[in-house]
Protein backbone atom coordinates (compact mmCIF):
# COMPACT_ATOMS: atom_id res chain seq x y z
CA UNK A 1 0.00 0.00 0.00
CA UNK A 2 1.53 3.33 -1.02
CA UNK A 3 2.39 5.85 1.77
CA UNK A 4 -0.37 8.88 2.99
CA UNK A 5 0.82 12.30 1.85
CA UNK A 6 -0.87 15.17 2.87
CA UNK A 7 -2.14 17.58 -0.20
CA UNK A 8 -0.58 21.12 0.22
CA UNK A 9 -4.12 22.76 -0.20
CA UNK A 10 -5.29 20.36 2.64
CA UNK A 11 -1.85 21.23 5.41
CA UNK A 12 -2.45 25.07 4.16
CA UNK A 13 -6.00 24.98 5.10
CA UNK A 14 -4.87 22.89 8.56
CA UNK A 15 -2.86 25.70 9.52
CA UNK A 16 -5.22 28.26 8.88
CA UNK A 17 -7.26 26.70 11.12
CA UNK A 18 -4.78 26.30 14.10
CA UNK A 19 -4.22 29.97 13.92
CA UNK A 20 -7.56 31.07 13.90
CA UNK A 21 -8.56 28.95 16.42
CA UNK A 22 -5.62 30.13 18.35
CA UNK A 23 -6.71 33.83 17.99
CA UNK A 24 -9.87 33.02 18.97
CA UNK A 25 -9.06 31.39 21.82
CA UNK A 26 -7.22 34.48 22.94
CA UNK A 27 -3.28 32.03 23.00
CA UNK A 28 -2.48 34.37 20.62
CA UNK A 29 -2.56 37.82 19.20
CA UNK A 30 -3.45 39.37 16.14
CA UNK A 31 -0.71 41.27 14.04
CA UNK A 32 -1.88 44.87 12.96
CA UNK A 33 -1.46 45.59 9.44
CA UNK A 34 -0.35 48.94 7.95
CA UNK A 35 -2.15 52.11 8.52
CA UNK A 36 -4.80 52.95 6.72
CA UNK A 37 -3.89 56.27 4.41
CA UNK A 38 -7.50 57.23 4.12
CA UNK A 39 -7.57 57.41 8.18
CA UNK A 40 -5.04 59.95 9.92
CA UNK A 41 -6.34 59.11 13.07
CA UNK A 42 -5.34 56.06 12.91
CA UNK A 43 -3.38 54.17 15.55
CA UNK A 44 -0.02 52.21 14.18
CA UNK A 45 1.31 49.42 16.15
CA UNK A 46 3.76 51.25 18.12
CA UNK A 47 5.17 48.24 20.22
CA UNK A 48 7.20 46.20 17.91
CA UNK A 49 7.54 43.69 20.88
CA UNK A 50 8.09 39.95 20.51
CA UNK A 51 6.29 37.18 22.38
CA UNK A 52 8.24 33.78 22.22
CA UNK A 53 9.85 34.80 19.22
CA UNK A 54 6.91 35.86 17.21
CA UNK A 55 6.64 39.77 16.02
CA UNK A 56 3.21 41.81 17.80
CA UNK A 57 2.59 44.91 16.70
CA UNK A 58 -0.28 46.78 17.69
CA UNK A 59 -1.24 48.94 20.96
CA UNK A 60 -2.29 45.46 22.53
CA UNK A 61 0.66 42.84 23.29
CA UNK A 62 -0.33 39.85 25.53
CA UNK A 63 1.82 36.36 26.37
CA UNK A 64 0.03 32.95 26.66
CA UNK A 65 -1.67 31.57 29.52
CA UNK A 66 1.68 29.55 29.75
CA UNK A 67 5.32 30.43 30.31
CA UNK A 68 6.19 33.68 28.02
CA UNK A 69 9.52 35.68 26.56
CA UNK A 70 7.91 38.96 25.92
CA UNK A 71 11.04 41.43 24.87
CA UNK A 72 10.00 44.73 23.98
CA UNK A 73 13.45 46.57 22.19
CA UNK A 74 12.12 50.38 21.57
CA UNK A 75 10.05 50.56 25.05
CA UNK A 76 6.36 50.87 25.53
CA UNK A 77 4.53 54.03 23.86
CA UNK A 78 2.24 55.80 26.03
CA UNK A 79 -1.60 53.95 25.24
CA UNK A 80 0.20 50.56 24.72
CA UNK A 81 -0.80 47.15 27.41
CA UNK A 82 2.01 44.29 27.63
CA UNK A 83 0.55 41.92 29.21
CA UNK A 84 2.00 38.44 30.03
CA UNK A 85 -0.99 36.42 30.87
CA UNK A 86 -0.60 33.31 32.75
CA UNK A 87 2.07 31.27 33.93
CA UNK A 88 5.88 32.09 34.37
CA UNK A 89 6.46 35.07 32.16
CA UNK A 90 10.02 37.07 31.28
CA UNK A 91 9.36 40.39 30.16
CA UNK A 92 11.82 42.84 28.86
CA UNK A 93 11.63 46.25 27.63
CA UNK A 94 14.88 47.98 26.17
CA UNK A 95 13.55 51.78 26.60
CA UNK A 96 11.50 53.88 28.36
CA UNK A 97 8.18 52.14 29.82
CA UNK A 98 5.32 55.17 29.01
CA UNK A 99 2.65 52.04 28.71
CA UNK A 100 1.02 49.33 30.53
CA UNK A 101 3.30 46.34 31.61
CA UNK A 102 1.13 43.74 33.56
CA UNK A 103 3.00 40.38 34.16
CA UNK A 104 -0.43 38.92 35.02
CA UNK A 105 -0.96 35.47 36.62
CA UNK A 106 2.46 33.31 37.93
CA UNK A 107 5.51 33.99 39.04
CA UNK A 108 7.06 37.13 36.55
CA UNK A 109 10.42 38.68 35.79
CA UNK A 110 9.94 42.34 34.52
CA UNK A 111 12.92 44.02 33.67
CA UNK A 112 13.06 48.07 32.58
CA UNK A 113 16.23 49.09 31.11
CA UNK A 114 15.35 52.76 30.30
CA UNK A 115 12.81 53.95 32.87
CA UNK A 116 9.07 54.13 33.64
CA UNK A 117 6.55 56.98 33.23
CA UNK A 118 3.56 54.74 32.62
CA UNK A 119 2.50 51.47 34.84
CA UNK A 120 4.21 48.69 36.33
CA UNK A 121 2.58 45.73 37.79
CA UNK A 122 3.74 42.50 38.69
CA UNK A 123 0.51 40.30 38.88
CA UNK A 124 -1.13 37.68 41.20
CA UNK A 125 2.27 35.98 42.80
CA UNK A 126 5.54 36.90 43.67
CA UNK A 127 7.39 38.78 41.06
CA UNK A 128 10.61 40.32 40.38
CA UNK A 129 10.23 44.13 39.33
CA UNK A 130 13.69 45.42 37.87
CA UNK A 131 13.91 49.08 37.13
CA UNK A 132 17.12 50.83 35.66
CA UNK A 133 18.24 53.87 33.87
CA UNK A 134 20.76 56.39 33.54
CA UNK A 135 18.79 59.26 34.69
CA UNK A 136 15.34 59.04 36.97
CA UNK A 137 14.40 55.66 36.96
CA UNK A 138 9.99 56.30 37.83
CA UNK A 139 8.50 59.41 37.09
CA UNK A 140 4.83 56.57 36.74
CA UNK A 141 3.82 54.14 39.29
CA UNK A 142 5.49 50.39 40.36
CA UNK A 143 3.30 47.79 41.75
CA UNK A 144 4.35 44.70 42.98
CA UNK A 145 0.91 43.15 43.81
CA UNK A 146 -0.49 39.84 45.18
CA UNK A 147 2.38 37.67 46.32
CA UNK A 148 5.92 38.31 47.84
CA UNK A 149 7.83 40.65 45.47
CA UNK A 150 11.23 42.10 44.94
CA UNK A 151 11.67 45.48 43.46
CA UNK A 152 14.75 46.98 42.20
CA UNK A 153 15.17 50.72 41.20
CA UNK A 154 18.28 51.59 39.57
CA UNK A 155 19.09 54.79 39.45
CA UNK A 156 21.47 57.97 40.44
CA UNK A 157 17.36 59.39 40.68
CA UNK A 158 15.12 56.60 41.57
CA UNK A 159 12.68 59.40 40.91
CA UNK A 160 9.22 61.01 42.21
CA UNK A 161 7.12 58.24 40.94
CA UNK A 162 5.24 55.42 43.22
CA UNK A 163 6.70 51.45 44.18
CA UNK A 164 4.10 49.67 46.36
CA UNK A 165 4.69 46.21 47.37
CA UNK A 166 1.26 45.92 47.74
CA UNK A 167 0.26 42.19 49.69
CA UNK A 168 2.46 39.85 51.38
CA UNK A 169 5.76 40.67 52.40
CA UNK A 170 7.79 42.58 49.75
CA UNK A 171 11.53 43.91 49.07
CA UNK A 172 12.01 47.30 47.52
CA UNK A 173 16.36 48.05 47.09
CA UNK A 174 16.93 51.35 45.55
CA UNK A 175 20.20 52.95 44.78
CA UNK A 176 19.16 56.04 45.61
CA UNK A 177 16.35 57.73 47.77
CA UNK A 178 13.01 57.20 46.37
CA UNK A 179 11.44 60.75 46.07
CA UNK A 180 8.12 59.43 45.83
CA UNK A 181 5.82 57.14 47.85
CA UNK A 182 7.62 53.71 48.74
CA UNK A 183 5.32 51.07 50.41
CA UNK A 184 7.21 47.86 51.15
CA UNK A 185 7.52 45.74 54.22
CA UNK A 186 11.69 45.68 53.62
CA UNK A 187 13.57 49.12 52.54
CA UNK A 188 16.51 49.16 51.25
Amino acid sequence: MPAIRPRPVAAGAALALAAATALLSGSATAVAGPPDPADPTAVVAPAGCTVNGTAVAGTVVTGTEGADEIDCPAGVPAGTVVSGGGGVDVITITGVNAGTVDGGAGTDLIGIDGGNTGTVTGGTEADIIDLSADAVANTGAVNGGAGADFISVEADDAGPGSVTGDADTDVCLFDAEPTGPADCEILA
